[in-house]
């Protein structure tokens, strides 16, 4: 498996994208990754260069330099001497990628450092540690802060529905200002009609397009008794998510006329009380402010915290941990 990541190297990339990225990278690649390739040029190299090489592989472990080789594109005549410096910490392994070279001796070079790890991946359990909750305190919601919402269901249509809704059908974008505040909507597919690969790829890109993590996931589900494609994407969610997400979902309920239901069926109800109770209705009539009321309130309870990428990559762990430990066993 090849994982790419050029933006770990951007001079502008910040210490949260920075950790959050390489934590991606370790979850692509569990166990671990067994070579990191650092590509890199031969212009010349400053201080604050090695400084931020060093930075970004030393956030994957202290052992990084064991499994890493420097790959360029083209012979030095003269190689600058923090280059050299870079390249004799990762044992001067060191591959010049030229109109020659074939992929063949790329490959070949690979393996020999996995050979010479004894097939030994590196070990990333700083990386794959999630933020601490003081962290996340530090970036809890206030006023001005972008707003993030996931819509979820097994209906395409009524994830639609209540997207236009909150979006107010302005061009369909991703993001609007509503109520002073900047919202950004992202649908996430049902995940019961994914493949297990498709289904770890969209959930991963739903949780790291909300940058710092995400407010609130909106269940869309209908005024009706739920149908078994409602309840298995109901557990689906809960179960690639993990129990964490639970305070951060809203139980939506489409009506199909303006009138609300005076009592919900017992399945519903059910749901409902499973995510403690937070629910809203909505119709053809539906205000957004009336929802977005319910939505505030609800950040309120929850003191601004968010479900974040390290929350995510911190329950696939310990779910891939608990698989092993299970097989041990057996």
């Amino acid at each position: 498996m090849l994982i790419s990541s050029p933006q770990l190297l951007q001079r502008n990339i910040s210490d949260h994208q920075l950790t959050q990225t390489v934590r991606e990278c370790v979850f692509l690649s569990d166990p671990g990754p067994h070579v990191i390739v650092l590509l890199l040029n031969h212009e010349p190299c400053s201080a604050e260069d090695q400084e931020r090489v060093e930075k970004v592989l030393h956030s994957f472990s202290e052992q990084v330099y064991q499994h890493t080789m420097v790959l360029s594109t083209q012979e030095p005549t003269e190689t600058s001497g923090i280059l050299q410096n870079i390249i004799q910490k990762c044992a001067n392994r060191h591959f010049s990628l030229q109109r020659s070279s074939s992929p063949d001796d790329l490959l070949q070079t690979l393996e020999d450092i996995e050979k010479m790890n004894d097939g030994r991946y590196l070990h990333c359990a700083e990386a794959a540690q999630c933020f601490t909750m003081k962290q996340q305190n530090t970036e809890r919601l206030s006023e001005g802060v972008k707003l993030n919402l996931v819509v979820c269901g097994s209906d395409g249509t009524l994830k639609s529905s209540i997207s236009d809704l909150i979006l107010q059908q302005i061009d369909r974008r991703s993001d609007v200002e509503l109520h002073g505040r900047l919202i950004s909507v992202i649908e996430l597919p049902a995940l019961i009609r994914l493949s297990e690969e498709e289904e770890m790829r969209q959930t991963l890109r739903c949780v790291s397009l909300c940058h710092p993590g995400v407010h609130v996931f909106l269940i869309i589900i209908p005024d009706a008794p739920l149908n078994s494609e409602d309840k298995a994407e109901i557990e689906e969610i809960q179960r690639i998510f993990s129990s964490r997400i639970n305070k951060h979902i809203m139980i939506l309920i489409k009506q199909s006329s303006e009138h609300q239901t005076a009592e919900l069926n017992e399945e519903t109800q059910s749901v409902i009380e499973r995510f403690g109770g937070r629910h809203h209705f909505f119709g053809p009539k539906t205000q957004v402010s009336s929802l977005m009321e319910n939505i505030e309130q609800m950040l309120e309870e929850n003191r601004g915290e968010y479900f974040s990428t390290e929350m995510f990559l911190e329950a696939q762990m310990k779910k891939l941990m608990k698989y092993e430990e299970m097989k041990k066993k057996t």
